[in-house]
């Protein structure tokens, strides 16, 4: 009975306060002239309009031309020194004519709007219930904090939209209640939206934009941070272009439709804990640079929004088993409130840092904790995968399976045998060589490096595949011995050198002639064609070396005068003829590893001596690696 009145009472007290409600109702002019009257430190106002009129406010107007271009009415500083509490203090309007949603989309409009432009507060500011409000331009030496998640709130919002004709306007966009632009906060800000207690009857709108986050507030408290944003049941909701120097919380659930976080820094640990209202609200994550760890928890994602991996590449970190990490270390180490706020404060500074221990101790010995870490990455890999982003799907693979590969290797070393060694192995053969199976295209480079090395290998010994072998260049020398010591040509001493080879052809050519006269001509007719033809290689070589040939007789009986450049022309073809001769020893050694590699074999090993059985060793791992290139290419495709 008790419960129950008092629930009957709490109820009656919020409808007696919305009907008796009243506002008292300012012009931007008197409400700055009322701050600045103030005597004592800190400015109160509670339950007031501040509206803007054409006679007297025109100071705190400013016109917005474009995204990039501003021109405001005023440019000089309002400096206030006092501490700022505002409570259920709305200000109307503040967009006006030319602000629609067709022009902000295009990037072309011409909008006016009324609000706090170019101020700097010396103190804290505290806007408790208070919506419609913009900051441009301005400067917090103090904290600044945003508290709209009380009840009543969407009274107020009723409240206003009934009696105030601006809020039904279509040229004035009221549902975006809080804009921070182009400002820097010194001392961070706490920022507090949420309306889960208006049935999802209230749809806002926060920009957040174009500004500088610094330092923390100097509060002993866990949940003081450099910046602290938390939004709930918001129809829009931009985080655009900010720059985070500390520790920062960025919660962000149920969005009814839009959500733009894009080209934001942040130069120290961020929490960041966001999801979709339905299927059809839009998340944008672009262009963020994490300097440190995101810190965040299981996600609820559209398959529309659009959400860039790289921004979170090997930077996430599972909130969950992460907070049960701190607080038993907080536990057994006895920290109280203020131990444990600067062990937060050394998160993710040097290799001893929470984040560090948390990654390469904590979470490999914990299977809850390494499985949390696990479903966080499967969580995005589907979402991926629904939208057919192979790379990005590939590379959350790849975090997963690298978290498998520490823990395999801690296994090992809690209980070294041979299955836990060769588990351990293998994963890091596959990491290495393609991936893990996501990249094909690494197992080709990869195989290549072992077919080149062996090819190595293989050049410093004989093969039967090469004829000559290491003589092939010894033969070079004899022959330009031979060439500069002997009267006759060049080409002359090449046939010389062809002898062997053309004798066979002139044996059977002296057979056709000799047996022509008692056989059918057709034989005749091909055979001498035939023998032209074998010959013609040889006669091509020897008048292609005959018209090139320099000397006449041996050098010995070269003038003086002729034999500098003609000593120039014999180095250079010398030269010529080594470097082809290298050229074809290294392809038949190429050609011997990529034959031993693909294990083609040709039914013989073309090589002695230790490179026979290194030849062995070779064709075993090219059986392994093409198998696992063959089942990696298939799983690419299949993907």
């Amino acid at each position: 009975m008790k419960k129950f009145l008092f629930l009957f009472a709490f109820l009656f007290s919020i409808n007696s306060f919305t009907q008796e409600l009243k506002y008292k109702v300012y012009s931007y002019t008197e409400f700055f002239k009322m701050i600045e009257q103030e005597k004592g430190s800190v400015f109160r106002l509670k339950n007031a309009l501040v509206k803007y009129k054409e006679a007297s406010d025109s100071i705190y107007q400013f016109k917005q031309l474009s995204v990039n271009k501003k021109s405001y009415n005023r440019v000089d500083t309002i400096y206030i020194n006092k501490e700022i509490k505002l409570q259920n203090v709305q200000f109307i309007p503040f967009l006006t004519e030319g602000f629609s949603s067709d022009n902000i989309i295009s990037g072309n409009f011409d909008w006016k709007a009324y609000g706090f432009n170019h101020i700097n507060f010396k103190k804290e500011v505290t806007l408790t219930n208070t919506l419609a409000v913009l900051f441009n331009e301005c400067i917090f030496e103090n904290t600044l904090t945003v508290n709209n998640n009380d009840p009543i709130i969407y009274d107020i919002y009723n409240y206003i939209k009934k009696n105030e004709d601006s809020y039904n306007s279509e040229s004035a966009i009221m549902q975006t209640d809080f804009i921070l632009n182009s400002s820097e906060l010194r001392k961070g800000l706490s920022f507090l939206f949420d309306f889960k207690n208006t049935d999802n009857l209230y749809e806002g709108e926060v920009q957040i934009t174009n500004s500088k986050i610094w330092e923390k507030p100097n509060i002993v408290n866990l949940n003081a941070w450099s910046s602290d944003i938390n939004c709930n049941n918001l129809r829009f909701l931009n985080i655009n272009n900010l720059t985070f120097y500390n520790q920062a919380r960025i919660y962000n659930t149920n969005i009814g439709r839009n959500f733009s976080f894009t080209e934001n820094k942040f130069e120290d640990i961020l929490y960041f804990y966001y999801s979709a209202k339905t299927d059809k609200s839009y998340i944008e994550i672009k262009n963020n640079i994490f300097t440190k760890h995101v810190i965040t928890s299981l996600n609820t994602l559209s398959k529309s929004s659009e959400i860039e991996w790289d921004n979170f590449s090997n930077k996430l970190i599972n909130s969950g088993s992460f907070n049960e990490y701190f607080f038993t270390l907080r536990d057994n180490e006895k920290l109280g409130v203020v131990e444990s706020y600067k062990t937060l404060e050394k998160l993710d500074n040097n290799k001893d840092s929470l984040i560090n221990v948390y990654k390469n101790s904590y979470l490999l010995s914990h299977k809850s904790a390494l499985k949390k870490e696990v479903q966080l990455r499967v969580n995005y890999y589907d979402f991926y995968k629904s939208q057919q982003d192979l790379e990005s799907s590939n590379a959350i693979y790849i975090e997963y399976k690298d978290l498998l590969l520490m823990q395999s290797e801690l296994q090992y070393k809690q209980n070294p045998s041979f299955e836990t060694f060769f588990k351990w192995r293998i994963n890091q053969f596959l990491k290495v060589f393609s991936a893990y199976g996501t990249k094909p295209e690494k197992a080709v480079i990869f195989s290549m490096y072992v077919i080149l090395l062996f090819a190595f290998i293989y050049l410093l010994f004989p093969n039967s595949w090469d004829a000559h072998g290491r003589k092939r260049i010894m033969n070079r020398y004899a022959f330009f011995f031979k060439y500069m010591n002997k009267k006759s040509g060049i080409h002359e001493v090449y046939l010389d050198n062809q002898k062997e080879d053309l004798l066979e052809f002139d044996e059977f050519k002296a057979l056709v002639e000799q047996q022509g006269k008692t056989v059918p001509k057709f034989f005749t007719a091909t055979a001498l064609p035939l023998y032209k033809w074998a010959i013609s290689g040889t006669k091509f070589s020897a008048g292609i070396l005959k018209r090139v040939d320099i000397m006449k007789g041996t050098w010995n009986d070269l003038p003086t005068k002729k034999r500098w450049w003609k000593s120039f022309l014999l180095i250079g073809a010398f030269t010529i003829a080594i470097c082809y001769d290298v050229l074809i020893k290294m392809l038949n050694a190429l050609m011997l590893s990529i034959n031993t590699f693909t294990t083609l074999g040709f039914g013989e090993i073309p090589i002695k001596g230790l490179p026979r059985y290194l030849a062995i060793i070779q064709g075993f791992i090219g059986w392994f690696m093409l198998t696992i290139f063959s089942v990696s290419l298939i799983s690419q495709l299949l993907n």
